[in-house]
């Protein structure tokens, strides 16, 4: 299921508003269920890499992909516990 969460943008976690969004967008951080932030995932294409519009909470293993065109997340990866 697609929610919308908190969004965090640039190194200093930035919260995302609509002032600021395109500033920031698309996040670097979002806010996972278990209360930690989730990092983007870059994945490797030859010499570079490139987002490819995944998170990863490091604190509980959830994986989150961002649906293309909207401000929601969906969990790709649930925790196992």
């Amino acid at each position: 299921m697609a929610e919308e969460r908190q969004c965090y943008g640039g190194q200093w976690k930035v919260p995302i508003t609509p002032y600021n969004r395109r500033l920031y967008w698309p996040p670097s951080w979002i806010k996972c269920d278990c209360g930690e932030l989730a990092k983007r995932v870059y994945g490797r294409k030859g010499d570079f890499l490139y987002p490819n519009g995944q998170y990863l909470c490091k604190a509980c293993q959830r994986e989150y992909q961002k649906v293309d065109g909207r401000d929601n997340f969906i969990l790709v990866k649930p925790n196992e516990k």
